[in-house]
């Protein structure tokens, strides 16, 4: 089998080449930008509801970010990568545990990066705008390539 074949037979299966189809990406970004800002809607409403009715706030921060993940992924999975979507059973729950760590290494990534920025001096606020940043588009790209692509490369030997 030559490269193209190999390349034609990644782009079938949701490989580089179909991830990062030239027409599609602006499309697809667009979509995830207005999941991803829909989850943080419910992750922030969740956290306010439920430390007004006076849950802990760390419980509260937990249960909005775990409902605004399983927002997201309803929302990723049917209108952004709807056309990525494994079927039923053992190939979704995979995608669905790998939108988990991801959404996990989002938080991770927040996280230190407002520690190590406010260790230096800098504003809380601006700490967390730009982690929201760096988080979004680390995990916007784990999604993209890994959860939704199949860039495994052992994928391509198995066929």
């Amino acid at each position: 089998m030559g490269a193209g074949a190999i390349g034609e037979c990644s782009a079938a299966r949701g490989g580089l080449r179909g991830v990062f189809s030239p027409r599609a990406l602006p499309g697809r970004f667009v979509r995830y930008s207005l999941a991803s800002a829909s989850g943080t809607v419910i992750d922030l409403s969740v956290l306010g509801l439920l430390v007004w009715s006076g849950i802990s706030v760390w419980l509260a921060a937990g249960a909005g970010y775990a409902l605004g993940t399983v927002w997201h992924w309803q929302i990723s999975s049917r209108l952004v990568f709807a056309d990525r979507l494994a079927p039923a059973r053992e190939g979704r729950r995979r995608q669905q545990a790998l939108f988990v760590i991801s959404a996990l290494l989002g938080l991770v990534c927040t996280t230190a990066i407002v520690a190590l920025a406010t260790a230096q001096g800098m504003p809380v606020v601006i700490a967390k705008a730009a982690a929201m940043g760096a988080a979004f588009m680390s995990v916007w790209l784990v999604r993209l390539m890994f959860v939704f692509g199949e860039i495994q490369g052992f994928r391509e030997i198995e066929g």
